[in-house]
C-alpha cells in the first residue's frame, strides 16, 4: 500500500484514523475510509471510491495478485527452467 499510495497518504490516513477512533472499536471499513479520504486529500485518487474498491480487491479477496508479461500483445512464457531469459522495455 505504501508503494501504491505513498507516505503522505498513509501518514494522513493513520493520523486521522487514530484521532477519530482512539479508544474505540473499529472495523476494516473504518480504517479504509480514513485512508480513502487521505488519498483524495493528497491527490492520489480522484475520489474515495477508488481506494475502497482497491481495498475490496486487495484485502478482501483470496489469492496472490498475478501479473502477465505481454510482448506484442502475446503472453511471454518462461523457458523450461521457469525463467524469462530476456525482455526489453521501451
Amino acid at each position: 500500500m505504501l508503494y501504491m499510495y505513498g507516505d503522505a497518504t498513509l501518514n494522513e490516513g493513520l493520523k486521522t484514523y487514530f484521532a477519530k477512533y482512539s479508544f474505540k472499536n473499529t472495523e476494516l471499513k473504518d480504517f479504509v475510509n480514513e485512508l480513502a479520504i487521505a488519498a483524495k486529500k493528497t491527490g492520489v485518487v480522484s475520489n474515495e471510491k477508488e481506494m475502497i474498491d482497491w481495498s475490496a480487491t486487495w484485502l478482501q479477496s483470496a489469492g496472490a495478485a498475478e501479473i502477465q508479461l505481454l510482448v506484442n500483445d502475446k503472453v511471454c512464457r518462461p523457458n523450461n527452467n521457469g525463467k524469462i531469459e530476456s525482455f526489453k522495455v521501451q
